[in-house]
């Protein structure tokens, strides 16, 4: 068997079902390997860069690791935006390329290509034997799943069509070795201690980040919030978790409406959960002036964005952490009212009116009298793609409240001309009717693959 046979057939074993990506020479063997797969779909795109966003955009929808590909050198610093991204969102994926022959570095697509890849903040493996060929394609998909971010795959042009001794049949796929993000148990000191802080607070504030979207870890916030008479804002990944919660207020921080930040001003306690508390999500430093912060997240530790540490940090599992605090407060027979009065209700309904009236130009639309529009006609079950685009996004997160069936939001890097490419790629992988609202400048970075025929 070829290397780049043993290799395309590795990838199919991974479970690889969707591929984007540009042929040319650097991967044209294992391309061709990978299109007589019957049950693959491969799509053509028109830019490198694109074919990673699609692909991640795919891994957001399913929770599976995205594959793309390119060839060697341009191909692949055409792909570096995007991979960027991706590793910002910590979104697991392979993307497979090539390399120019070894002890050829005349060759006018030469390129140190771990430098690039790294300076993108992605893992880089190379083939340099033809027995490596199969464990390499198991070590990208297992790294991207752990790591969770992209893993670029290089096997070089000089190495795919030699011989290696591999039997495919045998081939035992990285989801055998991964067994996935195991529930970490909080220590019960700090579970304690946070339930000292929540018990004494009497106007908390509940902040859900991306780690706190399952099912489980909704419920449990649910319910601590109606126990302690909490708000319940997100950061902007999360925005629509908890929508339909009598108390919900949206985003945290500077998208936040202006009568929502006076309410967090009065607050005493926020309980931030899978949440980084960034900058933006704590409008730098300013949203809580009065509170004590309660950080609960898988990690070791995370500062705010105000360069703090949190007064009580606990490491665990969102669900398992939020459970164990129900507990506690609930034996000890802690709840308050809190922010549940009429009066707040009143603040929420009304809240992010714009009162302001310009004068629009004719044959144009008032983009806020748009986005609402857009808001109260698009089904609840339809799934929402949204531009990191300054303009675009700030309308469509502060005006567009209702809960969406799938949301995503392209601000990991902070660059424009993403959105309409995850765009597609998450309507090829996510059930149901996608919409992508996006920038005038950044639609037209990517617009070139919009016209592929199951993205309509």
């Amino acid at each position: 068997m070829k290397v780049y046979q043993a290799m395309a057939n590795a990838f199919m074993k991974e479970g690889t079902t969707t591929l984007f990506g540009l042929l040319g020479d650097g991967q044209m063997t294992w391309w061709a390997a990978m299109a007589q797969q019957p049950n693959l779909k491969i799509v053509d795109v028109r830019d490198e860069g694109c074919a990673v966003t699609m692909a991640e955009g795919w891994a957001m929808a399913t929770g599976q690791v995205g594959v793309a590909s390119s060839t060697q050198g341009p191909g692949l610093a055409r792909m570096t935006t995007s991979l960027l991204v991706a590793a910002r969102s910590h979104t697991p994926l392979v993307i497979y390329t090539s390399k120019t022959a070894a002890n050829n570095e005349f060759n006018v697509q030469h390129l140190d290509q771990r430098k690039l890849v790294e300076a993108a903040e992605c893992g880089y493996i190379e083939v340099q034997t033809p027995a490596y060929a199969e464990e390499a394609v198991r070590d990208a998909f297992y790294r991207a799943r752990r790591e969770s971010r992209p893993i670029v795959l290089c096997c070089p042009i000089d190495l795919q069509n030699k011989d290696c001794d591999a039997d495919g049949d045998d081939y035992r796929p990285s989801s055998a070795l991964f067994s996935g993000q195991q529930a970490i148990r909080p220590a019960l000191e700090r579970v304690q201690e946070a339930a000292g802080i929540i018990r004494g607070s009497r106007k908390p504030v509940i902040v859900l980040g991306r780690g706190a979207m399952s099912p489980a870890s909704q419920a449990a916030a649910n319910q601590l919030a109606a126990r302690i008479g909490a708000l319940v804002a997100t950061t902007l990944v999360a925005k629509g978790t908890l929508a339909d919660a009598a108390y919900y207020v949206g985003v945290s921080g500077l998208f936040a409406a202006r009568e929502v930040l006076q309410l967090f001003e009065e607050a005493d306690c926020v309980i931030a959960v899978g949440a980084r508390l960034s900058t933006h999500t704590i409008a730098g430093g300013t949203a809580y002036p009065k509170a004590r912060f309660v950080h609960i997240d898988i990690e070791s530790h995370k500062m705010m964005g105000n360069a703090n540490g949190a007064d009580c940090y606990v490491q665990g599992d969102a669900t398992a952490t939020l459970q164990e605090l129900l507990e506690l407060l609930g034996h000890e027979g802690a709840g308050n009212r809190g922010y549940h009065t009429a009066e707040v209700r009143r603040i929420i309904a009304n809240a992010g009116r714009d009162p302001a009236e310009f004068e629009i130009e004719a044959g144009t639309v008032d983009p806020r009298e748009a986005v609402q529009l857009l808001d109260e006609k698009l089904p609840p079950e339809v799934n929402l793609v949204s531009s990191g685009n300054a303009h675009a996004c700030s309308f469509r997160v502060m005006l567009m409240k209702r809960r969406r069936g799938l949301q995503i939001f392209c601000t990991a890097f902070g660059c424009i001309g993403q959105a309409l490419s995850t765009a597609i790629g998450a309507a090829m992988g996510a059930p149901g009717a996608m919409v992508c609202v996006e920038g005038d400048g950044s639609a037209l970075q990517s617009i070139q693959d919009a016209g592929y025929r199951g993205a309509s």
